[in-house]
């Protein structure tokens, strides 16, 4: 029977110059490997960030048009708005009239003052 070692590691011996051949292959840096495929990569994300700018930039002016549509005055009555007063004009003798509004107890009565 044999004498059992203490580690099963004790049983191998390195290569000749093989601890020396390993030390150096540790102490040297690992060469780059894939330069090119990091460059696309980094290429690819900035056209893709270029194209999601261009993309949020294009629906946020689309975005502010379909806003200033529904701020019309027109569309007060068609969405249940308040339209906003009407301002009045008055001539009298060819001249502009300055006006002022009077209070009403009729909400749809409007009474004016010429000044």
């Amino acid at each position: 029977m044999q004498n059992d070692p203490e580690s099963p590691l004790e049983l191998l011996e390195p290569p000749a110059g093989g601890v020396e051949r390993m030390r150096a292959r540790l102490a040297a840096p690992e060469p780059v490997q894939g330069g090119f495929g990091i460059a696309a990569a980094g290429v690819a994300a900035l056209v893709v960030l270029v194209a999601l700018l261009a993309l949020v930039a294009s629906e946020r002016h689309s975005r502010d048009a379909d806003n200033a549509i529904l701020a019309a005055p027109e569309l007060d009555r068609l969405l249940g708005r308040e339209a906003p007063p009407v301002p009045l004009t008055v001539e009298r003798d060819g001249r502009p009239q300055q006006t002022e509004e009077l209070p009403s107890s009729d909400p749809r009565v409007r009474i004016y003052r010429a000044l």
